[in-house]
This record gives structure tokens, sequence and C-alpha cells, in this order.
């Protein structure tokens, strides 16, 4: 069988990739009084990226033109973004600073800007593939700024996630060539396939 089946997945490992240990108690000494810093916006930044990916799967999955294999997929890995998100949460309440709220509305994102939820199951594996290669480079950035080694081994887990997302994307998409590739974010999905079949 060739469907994205929930067995499949779990055969990927991607099924419960969106499951993170959380980290264990961050609250030191010198934290014990709420304050902002490279860490807590590097978070924010990172929780803000999973709630937007979160919001356009949940979204895709409901209003776009999309087979049932596309639809499973993006309801999954919803609930994949819900997870880190919460997990980068509590690590921030932990450190004694307000996480982002979360918006039900994609406006609130920058990264949605130009989101459309009923568009074409190209369309949307074309969109979420760069939502995915830019979270992938927000990990890549950002974790530099996670002094505590626990918060560094969840952000860790986190973009490990994101790539196995990207090659299942990458394989529902059909796209030549190799599926485990991260092409730079700017590139779209249609964009890499395009240079795929012209090398």
């Amino acid at each position: 069988m060739s469907g994205f089946t929930r067995r499949s997945l779990m055969g990927r490992g991607l099924a419960s990739a969106g499951a993170l240990a959380l980290p264990g108690s961050l609250v030191a000494a010198e934290t014990a009084s709420a304050q902002a810093d490279d860490q807590t916006d590097a978070l924010e930044r990172l929780i803000v990226g999973e709630q937007a990916a979160e919001l356009a799967y949940s979204l895709g999955a409901e209003e776009g033109d999309l087979d049932a294999r596309a639809s499973m997929l993006f309801e999954e890995f919803s609930l994949h973004s819900e997870d880190r998100g919460a997990a980068l949460s509590e690590a921030m309440d932990q450190l004694l600073v307000d996480p982002p709220d979360k918006s039900s509305d994609p406006d609130e994102y920058d990264s949605l800007e130009d989101f459309d939820p009923a568009g074409s199951q190209e369309d949307l594996l074309a969109f979420i593939t760069d939502q995915e290669l830019e979270l992938l480079s927000a990990y890549e950035e950002e974790v530099s700024e996670l002094d505590e080694p626990d918060l560094a081994r969840t952000a860790a887990q986190a973009a490990a996630s994101h790539a196995q997302a990207l090659v299942a994307l990458r394989l529902l998409a059909k796209e030549k060539g190799s599926v485990t590739e991260l092409p730079a974010p700017s590139t779209s999905a249609t964009d890499s396939a395009e240079e795929d079949s012209g090398s």
C-alpha cells in the first residue's frame, strides 16, 4: 500500500514525532523574578512558529482541496505542532515569562500572510513545505540562545520532528530527487521539483 496510514506513519516514526520530552525544572535562583532575555525571546519566536504551523495544518485539513492521505497527514502534523508549542510554552512558563497567546486567525501570523487554506493540494503542499523549511531554519538559528541543556535537547527533538515532516510532505508531493535534501527555506516545493527535473 502506498497510502499514509497511521501504521505506516508509526513505521516511519512520524506518528509520535510531535511528542517531546518536556524540560525538567528550569527555574533557578537567579530566575526567581520574571525577566525576558535572549533565551525567552528565542522561545517566543519558536512558539509563534509552531502556533502558525498548527493553524496552517488544521485549516488546510478542514478547508483545503486535499485527498484523504493529505488530509490525514495535515491533521497529524497539526497535533504535532500543538504538542511542540505546548512543550516550549511550558518551558517559558518555568522561566517565569508568559508565552505568547495562540490565535485562530491566520492574519495574526506573519508567516501565514499569503496562506490560502482553501487552496489546491499542490499549492498547500508547496506552502506548508516552505513553512517547515522556515521552522527548521528557525530552530537552527535559535538553539544557540537556549542556555538550559534540557531545553536545547527539547529544541533538537522538535527540529528532528520537522525534518521528518518535511520528508513525508515531499513524498506525498511525489517530488523527484532525494526526499531528505533540505533546500534553502526560500525555495518552494514546486521550485525544488523543477530544479530536480532539470538537473
